[in-house]
């Protein structure tokens, strides 16, 4: 573990401030941060605004090495050296609820009441990380993980003149799309972004309560009919020659299938999260809302339409936190108009109602609407133990190597007795 960035208040970076200060602050404040890219420039803007208004503040931000791609391998590596930090960037509840029966993290409550977050966080937000009554994160950026992203003039020229709302509409597309020499589908399954379809897919058919259930092992099982039914969709999928060879999707990345949708046109939906928004503007130079855009997972089953699948970035408090104030006062900063300011200037979404959405380009502004009324689950996979992640990621791999009725039925036995084991 390193220390990349330590953010000190004073006279050469006073210009960075702006109206009075709320309050005086002094101390030291240490934050792990493992976020890279566009996020990860985010915290430490957010960092050097808060120093700037408290010239006695120093903010340490500290970023552990995650081996193997996955943050938490880094995380329990600090944790497990004793280096003290006051606050944690966290995504996956499943691991919030795994520091939290292990006595690492204290309670938001106090301050929520307080310094008035529910003001700017509806109870929705902060239910989300609520556990046995207490309040243990409070989340300060929101993503879709129910987009397919495609090009418009690639849909236009193939035929497509709407946005598929049915699953049988989005079939449809598929031989549409084939006669113009344009893959239908692009998954990248090297890694984990097969488990976004396995997620929207039983949103769609089963429902938010029954994904809900699924995640948590109350009542649902890995063996019921409705999960059978999630790996027949996409038996189907596969028949209807949606994707590339098991060969090629086992070798990419979610970048390589974004470059063929959204860079070259050589692939007409992908499903991955809002980050691919980041990718194609900056990266690619496109347009939001023109060059490229998003429709919401299609409705397998009507009733369960109106389910979307989102994650999110918390702040935990740490049990042996320094200066529960500081942090405190950090918080409300990062909620405030102020940094919902720096997170809307980079485009980024955040569920703080001290926002102005008119900052946020047309892709954002369409997923924050998509909010609004809908049923949302967190990433399934986030919400998973990580033993039982680390199963569901190999079998939906093992599914595409061989997608018959015999082996789903061997997959679904074993995250059964997975789930039996961990939960």
């Amino acid at each position: 573990m390193k220390l990349v960035n330590s953010i000190v208040g004073g006279a050469a970076i006073a210009s960075l401030a702006s109206g009075a200060w709320a309050e005086e602050l002094s101390g030291e404040l240490t934050i792990l941060n493992w976020l890279g890219g566009t996020e990860g420039e985010l915290i430490i803007a957010l960092e050097e605004a808060f120093a700037a208004k408290h010239p006695d503040v120093t903010i340490n931000d500290i970023n552990p090495s995650a081996g193997g791609g996955d943050a938490r391998a880094g995380i329990r590596s600090a944790l497990l050296s004793g280096e003290s930090f006051d606050l944690l960037l966290n995504t996956w509840p499943s691991f919030e609820k795994e520091l939290i029966d292990a006595g690492l993290l204290q309670s938001w409550d106090g301050q929520w009441e307080s310094r008035g977050w529910s003001n700017a966080l509806s109870d929705s937000w902060r239910n989300l990380a609520t556990y046995d009554g207490s309040t243990y994160g409070v989340y300060f950026l929101a993503g879709n993980r129910s987009g397919l992203w495609y090009r418009p003039d690639v849909f236009a020229a193939a035929g497509i003149d709407s946005e598929p709302q049915s699953w049988d509409d989005y079939l449809a597309t598929f031989p549409k799309l084939a006669a113009n020499d344009v893959q239908p589908v692009s998954i990248g399954a090297r890694s984990w972004a097969t488990t976004e379809w396995f997620e929207n897919m039983i949103l769609k058919s089963a429902g938010a309560d029954y994904a809900r259930s699924l995640a948590a092992h109350d009542g649902a099982k890995w063996t019921d009919p409705q999960v059978t039914a999630v790996f027949d969709l996409w038996r189907g999928m596969l028949e209807a020659n949606c994707c590339e060879s098991t060969e090629k999707m086992l070798a990419m990345h979610w970048p390589d299938t974004a470059d063929a949708v959204m860079r070259d046109g050589t692939a007409g939906t992908m499903l991955i999260g809002a980050w691919a928004n980041q990718r194609a503007a900056g990266e690619y130079g496109q347009a939001p809302g023109e060059d490229y855009s998003f429709f919401q997972f299609p409705a397998v089953d009507a009733a369960h339409a109106n389910t979307m699948s989102i994650d999110g970035k918390n702040w935990l408090l740490m049990d042996g936190a320094k200066d529960v104030e500081l942090a405190g006062a950090f918080i409300d900063f990062v909620l405030s108009e102020e940094g919902s300011d720096i997170i809307a200037n980079l485009n980024i979404a955040t569920p703080s109602a001290n926002v102005d959405t008119s900052k946020y380009d047309p892709i954002v502004a369409k997923y924050v609407a998509a909010y609004s009324g809908a049923d949302v689950v967190f990433v399934l996979d986030d919400l998973l133990p990580a033993e039982l992640s680390g199963l569901f990621r190999t079998s939906l791999q093992n599914f595409l190597q061989d997608p018959s009725p015999e082996n789903v039925a061997k997959i679904q036995a074993a995250l059964e007795a997975k789930a039996d084991e961990v939960y």
